[in-house]
C-alpha cells in the first residue's frame, strides 16, 4: 500500500460534496497500487455551512482562507470544486507551489483564464485534471473505443442535448451561476461545456468553426434581480475531422428534471447514449438495427471495482472513478490524458464556449482559433 494522498479542496456545494463522496469510496474500491486519500482540508466561505460540511464528508480540518490550504505541507493534491471565479487564484497558487491540480469544469470564466491556469500547471509541472466527469461513464469510453476502431466507419454528425427545467423554479434567487463575470456562461458553460467535451473526447477531434444562438428566457428571479448568464443555447460545430455537431442546453425545459443525450452517426453506424440509461449503450451497424450493449459486464471499466457483473452503477460513481484516476496520476501509475480531461482539455472547450458566445453576439459563423504553449514562450 502506497501513501496516502492528502487531499485540500475548494468549495462544499454540489460539486464538493460530490468529489467528498468520490474520495470516500476510493478505499473501498481502487486496487492497492493507487494511493489512498486523505481529506486534510476544506474550504468555504460561510464558516457555519463549512463545518457541517467537514463533519458530513470527512474532512480533517475546515478554513475560510484558501491560502492555508495552499500553504499546508500535508496537502499534495489541490481539488478545486468551488464557483467559476474562483478557479484561477486558488488553483494557480497551488501549481505554483508544487501541488498538483484537480478542477471543476468549466476550467475558468474565460478562454483567457483557462489558457493561463493550463500556462501555469505545465510550468510548474504538476498533474492536472479538468473534472469532466462524463468521460467516466463506462458507456462513453465504449463508445470512444467503438469510434476510433473504426466500427462506425468515418463520423459524419454528433448531436447531443442537456435540458434540466432549473431555471423556472418560481422561488430562485440569484446565485453565481447567473453573473457573467463571475460564471463567464450559463447554461452553455454549466451544461453545454460537459458535451463539448465528450464530442472531442468520442471523436478525437476538435472544433474549429461555431454558429451559435444563446438566450436569456427569465431575464429576473423571484426579487427582481437580473439574472445575466444564458438560460438556453444551440449551437453547429464543425470538426476538423469533417463532422458535423449539433448541440444544444437549456434550464427552462419545463418537463425534464435531468435529460443528457448524446448520439453519434458514422458511415458504417451509429451508436447512442443516454445518461437516464447510463448502463447502456445503444449501437447499430450497416443493418441499421439498433442493439443495447449492457456496460456492466466483467470486462467493462470500473465494474470489477464495483460488484459482481450485472450490478448497475450510478451518477455520482462517475466521481470515484476520476478521483481514483488522478490519485493513480499523482502516484505516476498513469497519464492524465487520453481518459482524464488535463488542463489543456478545459482550455479548448472554454475556447468553443466563447466562441458561440461570439457568435451569438455576431449573428454569425465564427472561426475557433486555439493558443499553444509554445507561442507564448
Amino acid at each position: 500500500m502506497t501513501q496516502p494522498v492528502g487531499i485540500g479542496m475548494i468549495g462544499y456545494a454540489f460539486m464538493g460534496k460530490s468529489h467528498s463522496l468520490g474520495y470516500r469510496d476510493v478505499a473501498a474500491i481502487a486496487p492497492p497500487e493507487v494511493p489512498r486519500p486523505r481529506l486534510v482540508a476544506i474550504y468555504g466561505r460561510d464558516a457555519a455551512r463549512l463545518e457541517e460540511a467537514r463533519e458530513r464528508y470527512g474532512w480533517e480540518r475546515a478554513t475560510t482562507d484558501w491560502h492555508s490550504i495552499v500553504e499546508d505541507p500535508a496537502v499534495t493534491l489541490v481539488d478545486n470544486a468551488g464557483p467559476n471565479s474562483l478557479h484561477v487564484e486558488p488553483t494557480i497558487a497551488a501549481a505554483r507551489a508544487g501541488k498538483h491540480v484537480y478542477c471543476e469544469k468549466p476550467l475558468g470564466p474565460t478562454a483567457a483564464d483557462a489558457f493561463r491556469l493550463w500556462q501555469e500547471a505545465e510550468a510548474a509541472r504538476v498533474r492536472h485534471m479538468c473534472a469532466f466527469n462524463y468521460r467516466f461513464f463506462p458507456a462513453l469510453q465504449l463508445a470512444r473505443t467503438l469510434i476510433q476502431s473504426g466500427e462506425l466507419g468515418a463520423i459524419h454528425h454528433v448531436r447531443s442535448n442537456f435540458l434540466v427545467s432549473s431555471a423556472l423554479d418560481t422561488q430562485r434567487r440569484r446565485g453565481w451561476r447567473d453573473d457573467a463575470a463571475a460564471a463567464g456562461a450559463g447554461a452553455l458553460g454549466d451544461l453545454g461545456s460537459h458535451h463539448i467535451d465528450a464530442a472531442r473526447f468520442l471523436l478525437g477531434s476538435d472544433p474549429v468553426r461555431a454558429s451559435g444562438l444563446t438566450r436569456v428566457a427569465v431575464a429576473q428571479d423571484s426579487a427582481g434581480q437580473a439574472i445575466e448568464t444564458d438560460d438556453l443555447f444551440a449551437a453547429i460545430l464543425e470538426f476538423d475531422n469533417g463532422a458535423v455537431g449539433v448541440l444544444e442546453a437549456s434550464r427552462v425545459a419545463g418537463g425534464h428534471l435531468v435529460t443528457s443525450r448524446i448520439e453519434v452517426d458514422g458511415s458504417k453506424g451509429s451508436l447512442q447514449f443516454s445518461m437516464q440509461a447510463l448502463n447502456e449503450l445503444r449501437v447499430a451497424g450497416p443493418d441499421r438495427a439498433f442493439r443495447t450493449i449492457p456496460v456492466i459486464r466483467a470486462e467493462d471499466p470500473y465494474q470489477p471495482n464495483w460488484f459482481p457483473a450485472g450490478h448497475p452503477l450510478g451518477w455520482v460513481d462517475t466521481f470515484s472513478h476520476e478521483a481514483m484516476h488522478i490519485l493513480g496520476a499523482v502516484a505516476g501509475l498513469h497519464a492524465v490524458a487520453p481518459i482524464g480531461a488535463t488542463f489543456r482539455d478545459g482550455y479548448y472547450c472554454a475556447e468553443v464556449v466563447e466562441a458561440i458566445l461570439d457568435s451569438s453576439r455576431r449573428r454569425a459563423a465564427v472561426d475557433i482559433a486555439y493558443r499553444n504553449l509554445e507561442a507564448q514562450s
